[in-house]
């Protein structure tokens, strides 16, 4: 492990602040390190509350397999933070990132901070689901469509809250991991897509368009891209529909990041 005992000291501090959980944190450590063996040596040696650091590395000795298969998938080098020269290279990016990571871990292929978990990452879909259901957007007389659906671990929840809802994704992995975790759901199906628009659904059809950590990788494919799937989803809604949107881009400062998503609502 070549990183500075100082870098993990600095990712760590956050953790002991309680500013973020230990999955996210140990996400980013092993993302930094990529040596889950050598980052637990390093763990009992830092600086801070001893009963915090001991429940840290606790998390980390339980998810090793977890995070074993994150450095595998990090060192597959798929996923880059430059922008693509068009959206055809963006949405093949993608396309072949996640193909290659669901076939190494559906938990983690959606989320990383699950370390590989079911138990982590239905823990954190329960948290997105809350969230829909404060706002008040769910509804048995409702549609919904999710962007970007991955292995359909929202939709499962879903079914029991909506009328229907539907998933679009660009992965075939993905669309054959959520295939069979939808089975014998009635009202839920998965859409194979180009990613290049949402032309296979008809105007005013839906009431609930939403997308979890699907709009970065968009992003990444250009901003004409992520434009045109705002007028889509405005084009797909129906009346007095909502969209809801969980993480636009990464690396942005929020106040940047709201400010164009409100823009790109109103069609500016």
């Amino acid at each position: 492990m070549n990183v500075p005992v100082a870098d993990i000291q600095r990712v760590v501090d956050r953790y002991l602040r309680s500013e973020a959980s230990a999955s996210m944190v140990l996400m980013e450590l092993v993302q930094l390190t990529e040596d889950p063996a050598a980052l637990a040596r390093a763990l009992p040696t830092l600086a801070g509350e001893p009963a915090r650091l001991r429940e840290l590395t606790r998390h980390l000795a339980e998810n090793e397999a977890g995070c074993r298969t994150i450095v595998r998938m990090i060192r597959q080098r798929l996923d880059s933070p430059d922008v693509a020269g068009d959206a055809e290279e963006g949405i093949q990016r993608s396309r072949e990132l996640f193909d290659a990571s669901v076939a190494e871990s559906e938990e983690s292929s959606v989320a990383l901070y699950s370390l590989g978990s079911p138990e982590l990452l239905a823990a954190a879909t329960d948290e997105v689901i809350g969230v829909l259901e404060e706002w008040g957007v769910l509804g048995l007389h409702r549609d919904a469509l999710e962007i970007g659906c991955g292995i359909g671990r929202l939709m499962v929840p879903l079914c029991s809250r909506v009328r229907s809802v539907v998933g679009t994704d660009v992965s075939s992995g993905m669309f054959s991991a959520a295939m069979r975790r939808l089975e014998g759901l009635p009202n839920a199906r998965v859409q194979l897509t180009t990613g290049k628009d949402l032309s296979e659904f008809r105007s005013e059809s839906m009431d609930l368009v939403y997308s979890v950590d699907a709009f970065p990788y968009m992003a990444l494919s250009g901003q004409a891209l992520v434009e045109r799937h705002f007028q889509e989803v405005r084009r797909v809604l129906r009346l007095a529909g909502d969209f809801v949107l969980f993480n636009y881009a990464y690396g942005r400062p929020r106040e940047d990041a709201n400010g164009e998503v409100l823009a790109l609502a109103h069609g500016a």
